[in-house]
């Protein structure tokens, strides 16, 4: 049976150099291989002035990338297997074609092109989508890997997806030795809507949500963590990415509550990888 793999996009833009870093510490903390890929399409117009023609050059530099790429993960973690793969095509293509025989896959928010000052890129966006396997996605040149004894946040809906994200998030705080953060927010649909009623109409409303939470968390596959549960009144977008200030991951589920069947990821996760102040894993 072939290793475990965690795979990371490049392109040598500051973002997936710390998408590298991210990379590495995810395969090396849990005994997998790590993946390097760079993909590069010829007819992919650069900075507006028509097509790069020279293959050759193209393809020197795509191996200094990886080259560069993996020198950085061995000096990070000397003992973790690294391969690298340059591909043709567009690089969203290689990396949810790569999804498909990968444990994660990692991406700059952005990279190097003409939306490069957007808030998401191409890449990601359609990474985010289309991928086969959760998906880290790194917004922060000075993210770098996580810091030992940090907050992961989690943010939980009651959707099967979350609870999923629920549990990926205590795995990490567990590998981290730190802290898991676990944020519910609802917002009242009305006027009528009970939990603006008596304070007990509320009180019970976060009783039984922490006490799924804490159900949830009694699996044999999730290591017992520190946990604090947040139940507030608030837009989740908000509320979640109040609460990355200072921590290490945020971690939610592709899909909420909301949204329509076939829906591949939902848009509170794609609005989160332009709000959080961390690193983001979207688990599926």
């Amino acid at each position: 049976m072939s290793q475990s793999r965690v795979v990371v996009g490049v392109d040598g833009s500051p973002l997936s150099t710390t998408a590298v870093l991210q990379a590495s510490h995810y395969a090396s903390s849990r005994g997998m291989s790590l993946h390097v890929l760079h993909a590069f399409a010829p007819d992919l117009p650069m900075l507006g002035f028509g097509a790069l023609s020279d293959r050759t050059a193209v393809t020197g530099h795509g191996r200094q990338l990886l080259a560069a790429a993996a020198a950085r993960a061995h000096a990070a973690h000397p003992d973790l297997t690294v391969t690298t793969g340059l591909q043709d095509g567009y690089a969203s293509q290689a990396l949810i074609s790569s999804s498909r025989s990968a444990d994660l896959v990692v991406v700059g928010a952005v990279g190097f092109g003409l939306l490069s000052r957007a808030t998401m890129g191409a890449v990601a966006m359609q990474v985010l989508t289309h991928a086969q396997c959760p998906v880290l996605v790194v917004g922060h040149e000075t993210g770098g890997a996580p810091v030992p004894g940090s907050r992961v946040v989690v943010g939980v809906d009651g959707s099967d997806d979350s609870l999923e994200a629920l549990r990926a998030g205590a795995r990490e705080a567990g590998v981290l030795d730190g802290t898991l953060e676990v944020v519910h927010t609802w917002q009242a649909k009305g006027a009528a809507d009970p939990t603006l009623g008596r304070a007990s109409s509320w009180e019970e409303y976060e009783r039984v949500v922490e006490q799924r939470v804490r159900t949830a968390l009694t699996s044999t596959e999730v290591p017992e963590v520190k946990c604090e549960v947040h139940i507030l009144r608030d837009e989740p977008v908000h509320a979640l990415a109040a609460h990355t200030e200072g921590a290490s991951l945020l971690v939610v589920g592709s899909r909420g509550t909301g949204g329509f069947q076939g829906l591949h990821v939902g848009s509170t996760a794609l609005r989160l990888v332009a709000r959080s102040a961390c690193p983001v894993l979207v688990t599926r």
